[in-house]
């Protein structure tokens, strides 16, 4: 294509496991999210239409990409009509779900510049239901499996809005006691889907109004019928500026910092920059479990937060991590972060101050899962993020608090911050 125009960039988003890999449940596979640009790298010359010069984005151009960095697992990537990408996540932060980790929705911009979450890692949101194969549906709802376990490709039909993605907008949709895998909307609203009484899948139209599958499309006795692929035109998606966090907030993302640059001893990537307007700024019950604060916080009660990062295991032999392994001492199985009861260990990568309007401002290492967590003035943790994160290098997150739930479901006022001046105008 010639500079400066992208009439299709042709990206392959794909999900993928590194032989040997772990993840923090200690299972042999570690899926994250890659882009693949099969017109071989060089992408940003092709959108801005000109060379970058004095500033290197090797994250875009590169033929193969790595767009998420989760310590789970990240699978089933599907492009949404707006240009984002959904996929599954399991997350082993926020409910827990009994050790078992939260297989919830999320979206995220093409070069993993901005991911958030829509649905499914939350108290009242099914966390320990299995959320896979998601699908954008014309009528505004993302159709997905309510998996049987979290081993299982097989289970219930079911929808959330996608454009306020609650609770109150869910509901599953089969009520036949039939199987379910690999739902897939067409233009015209209606939904096909593969589908059994027992063991031999077909494709079949669903019928929602009935709970129930209508009219069959195909099913070959001899063999398992999945994945339908509706053939039609599709529109171009949006195109998404992945260098700015949209109009909506009333700030963009600074994404040049001149310390974006510097080389850290031990950490192979470049840097990246966090900001939260209030820390204090939660819907969180109190209460003892996890996904729960301490206390009751207000402007001032938070003096600092820390950043941690998650560190996998490059061990094979999987004897070395006997879960339970120091329940005796720990308090049960797994209730360490940091011993051989868990699969992934955790480090202090960042480390700031937080203003007396509860906003913060900080700067880590990119491409690292991190979660963090705000502290009192005595140090103590009163929460800990819901959800592994991850910036890329040069970008910017920004975040509006410490509480549940995607930006869809609330509205926001554009709030300036003390941290926000700190960022824009420091010596730095």
């Amino acid at each position: 294509a010639p500079r400066g125009t992208v009439p299709k960039m042709g990206f392959i988003m794909l999900a993928y496991s590194p032989d040997g890999s772990m993840d923090e449940f200690g299972r042999g596979f570690n899926f994250d999210i890659y882009r693949l640009d099969p017109q071989g790298g060089k992408s940003m010359d092709r959108i801005c239409g000109h060379l970058l010069v004095g500033l290197d984005m090797p994250n875009c151009d590169t033929v193969m990409d790595k767009i998420t960095y989760n310590v789970s697992s990240n699978f089933d990537p599907t492009l949404t009509r707006d240009g984002n990408i959904m996929f599954s996540s399991t997350q082993g932060n926020g409910t827990h779900n009994f050790s078992r980790g939260s297989t919830c929705l999320l979206v995220d911009n093409w070069d993993g510049s901005y991911p958030r979450h829509i649905y499914g890692n939350e108290v009242g949101e099914q966390p320990d239901t299995p959320k896979i194969q998601a699908k954008e549906s014309s009528d505004g709802y993302a159709y997905y499996i309510e998996a049987l376990d979290s081993d299982s490709g097989i289970g219930n039909l079911a929808r959330v809005s996608w454009t306020t993605p609650h609770a109150k907008t869910q509901s599953r949709l089969n009520s036949d006691g039939r199987l379910y895998r690999s739902p897939h909307p067409l233009p015209d609203g209606r939904i096909m889907v593969s589908s059994a009484e027992r063991q031999d899948f077909g494709i079949y139209y669903f019928c929602a109004d009935k709970g129930t599958v209508s009219e069959l499309v195909y099913d070959d006795p001899e063999w398992n019928d999945h994945q339908p692929q509706p053939v039609y035109p599709r529109c171009k998606p949006r195109w998404i500026n992945s260098f700015t966090a949209g109009t909506n907030f009333g700030v963009a993302t600074v994404t040049y910092q001149p310390f974006d640059q510097v080389e850290v001893e031990g950490y192979p990537h470049s840097w990246s920059t966090t900001i939260c307007f209030d820390t204090t700024l939660t819907n969180l019950p109190i209460g003892p479990y996890a996904h729960q604060r301490a206390k009751e916080v207000g402007h001032g009660d938070i003096k600092a937060i820390r950043v941690l990062n998650a560190i996998l295991p490059d061990e094979q032999d999987s004897r070395r991590y006997i879960q339970g392994a120091g329940a005796h001492l720990l308090g049960g199985a797994k209730s360490s972060s940091n011993s051989g009861t868990s699969y992934s260990q955790r480090r202090m990568f960042g480390y700031q101050y937080v203003e007396d309007d509860g906003s913060v401002v900080t700067s880590h290492p990119a491409d690292e899962a991190y979660c963090t967590q705000i502290l009192d003035d005595r140090g103590m943790a009163v929460q800990t993020q819901l959800a592994w994160a991850y910036v890329r290098p040069y970008g910017g997150r920004i975040c509006t608090g410490c509480h549940w739930g995607s930006y869809d479901k609330k509205g926001y006022l554009n709030l300036h911050s003390k941290a926000l001046y700190n960022w824009w105008f420091s010596d730095l």
